[in-house]
């Protein structure tokens, strides 16, 4: 019987550069309409953007580790030593359960074993440490009542990537989240903080496949249907 693997990084990333690109057009519409409304597919098109960002980078991650464990030889595991895949094979379902680990843990690991260094604390590890912030406020939304002109802990990290330059320019005011974080500067952020982290961790793994042909150049063009 013929078995298939699938693999849906390259899906999640395709996805969150599509939604980005809808986004960004959706924003120049509503910045000429000027009516300063929520416009609900300007927003989801931004949440979705971030939220299949990082699910593309999970994906990145996840594949070369679970391609260890099955002991499958692919181009997501060729390149990285045997000894590191025998140690991720042990780890992933082991006694401390990496399959489960938090991802920048389990990306982290993953290059120690390689014999790499650990990813610096700047970007695009510090923007992707951020963007994950986000995707889980999103994900595990809770209210609050606060005043607007007041900014939360997520806000504050938020506002040191999301500058004024890449704010939702439509024009909706208050509260700074979600109405002016979530825009197409942000969409754009996560496509490319993400992309640039999964291309470095590619490549400090050692993996010989060209991250380009895997990643980008694979998912072709996309455009509004």
């Amino acid at each position: 019987m013929v078995s298939v693997r699938d693999y849906l990084a390259s899906q999640h990333l395709w996805t969150a550069r599509r939604e980005a690109w809808l986004c960004r057009t959706r924003e120049k519409q509503l910045v000429a309409d000027s009516n300063g409304n929520l416009d609900r597919k300007h927003r989801s098109y931004a949440t979705t953007a971030a939220l299949s960002s990082v699910a593309f980078l999970e994906g990145v991650v996840n594949a070369s580790w679970q391609d260890a464990f099955d002991e499958k030889s692919t181009v997501y595991t060729d390149g990285i030593p045997e000894s590191a895949l025998a140690t991720m094979r042990e780890l992933w379902r082991g006694t401390e359960q990496y399959e489960w680990k938090a991802l920048l843990e389990k990306s982290q690991a993953a290059l120690e074993l390689a014999g790499s260094e650990r990813m610096p604390n700047r970007d695009p590890y510090q923007s992707v440490k951020v963007l994950i912030r986000l995707r889980n406020a999103l994900v595990h939304f809770k209210p609050e009542t606060r005043r607007p002109d007041t900014d939360a802990d997520l806000e504050q990290r938020l506002k040191t990537k999301i500058t004024k330059r890449r704010e939702n320019q439509a024009p909706i005011g208050h509260p700074w989240f979600p109405n002016k974080a979530l825009g197409a500067g942000t969409a754009q952020w996560a496509c490319d903080s993400c992309i640039e982290f999964a291309r470095q961790w590619h490549q400090s793994m050692g993996l010989t496949y060209d991250f380009d042909d895997l990643y980008l150049n694979s998912t072709g063009a996309f455009e509004v249907e």
